[in-house]
């Protein structure tokens, strides 16, 4: 039930992110109170369009669930954000799922799945960073599992990079461990969408010593034409300009946003299998490139990524992917630290 080596073996059952019920944000102030609604609404829309793409390709989706808004606030009573991106916080390692709680007391929104995966005797560790294990602090939207590879990204600035050289030492035992510094979301960056395929970013130029042999496909930087889509510094809604409630997203949500002017959603893809990808159509030129591999690209307009700071694949959490732990570079040697 759990287990995922890759993030391209067929893909047979995930977590898919949400967010808040549009009642709790009842006791914010009416222009607060209207954007998060709106918000929200879109949000579920397409929510809901994925999910149902996901389940005609026979793919088993688990959701959140919210029945307690008060497992959801901080201590001074507010709102954190909502559990929609667990990519950022959970992540599935051969038969093992991580996850670093993002609310109080361990909480998460998936409770009744984990009991589920419990009862049927899988391996669930919710980490805890008050007794710290170190894989607390590997960012998991940094790390791409390539079969016996991982590739790893931690700023050396970051207060976290001596627990992160902890779990590198202790991976580096099984695995091929990759590690770069570069302080960024791998899976904004680049996506290996079959054995040998990588669609990567402008963001980064070379693969040779990572990838040795693949072939690369870079797409467009599609950040500048949202300049005057509704930006407003970080976030943005396409076809409304929200800048004038921009005060009122901070008040509120502050913590939730992060900076989507860097972001090329297209690249943040969720690939089912070597025949099947779901991506955000920003880029043409990629939609068709998919299309002369061989790969049916199935097109979520999420419209509100500019608001989450999130494209598809962090949407998602793959559960469980068919296949075992192959190893694509045969040649490369024994485990070890890759720097």
């Amino acid at each position: 039930m759990i287990s995922s080596h890759s993030g391209f073996q067929p893909l047979k059952e995930v977590w898919l992110g949400d967010c808040y019920p549009v009642e709790w944000y009842c006791d914010f102030d009416n222009q607060a109170q209207d954007i998060f609604e709106s918000i929200t609404e879109l949000t579920k829309q397409d929510l809901k369009k994925f999910e149902q793409k996901l389940q005609e390709l026979d793919i088993i989706v688990r959701r959140p669930t919210f029945e307690d808004k008060s497992k959801f606030v901080d201590q001074d009573g507010n709102l954190i954000k909502p559990p929609i991106t667990p990519r950022d916080w959970a992540m599935t390692l051969g038969d093992t799922l991580y996850i670093i709680p993002q609310y109080e007391n361990s909480f998460t929104g998936f409770e009744s799945t984990i009991d589920f995966y419990k009862e049927q005797n899988q391996k669930v560790v919710v980490l805890d960073r008050s007794n710290p294990d170190p894989m607390c602090f590997v960012p998991f939207p940094s790390a791409v599992r390539v079969g016996r590879d991982i590739f790893l990204d931690c700023g050396k600035d970051s207060p976290d990079y001596r627990y992160f050289e902890q779990v590198v030492e202790e991976l580096s035992k099984n695995y091929r461990v990759h590690v770069s510094n570069t302080n960024e979301h791998n899976d904004g960056i680049f996506c290996p969408v079959k054995p040998n395929t990588i669609f990567s970013t402008h963001y980064r130029k070379s693969y040779e010593k990572t990838f040795p042999g693949w072939n690369v496909f870079y797409l467009h930087d599609t950040t500048e034409q949202r300049q005057n889509n509704g930006y407003n510094g970080k976030w943005w809604v396409p076809g409304k300009n929200y800048q004038i409630y921009n005060d009122s997203i901070i008040k509120h949500a502050e913590k939730w946003i992060g900076n989507s002017m860097e972001t090329v959603f297209e690249v943040n893809m969720l690939v089912v299998d070597e025949h099947n990808i779901f991506c955000i159509a920003e880029d043409d030129r990629a939609y068709r490139q998919l299309e002369s591999m061989g790969i049916t690209p199935h097109v979520i307009d999420f419209r509100c990524r500019g608001f989450w700071d999130g494209g598809l694949h962090c949407l998602t959490t793959d559960i469980h992917r068919e296949g075992s732990r192959l190893d694509y570079w045969p040649d490369r040697g024994p485990n070890g630290i890759f720097k």
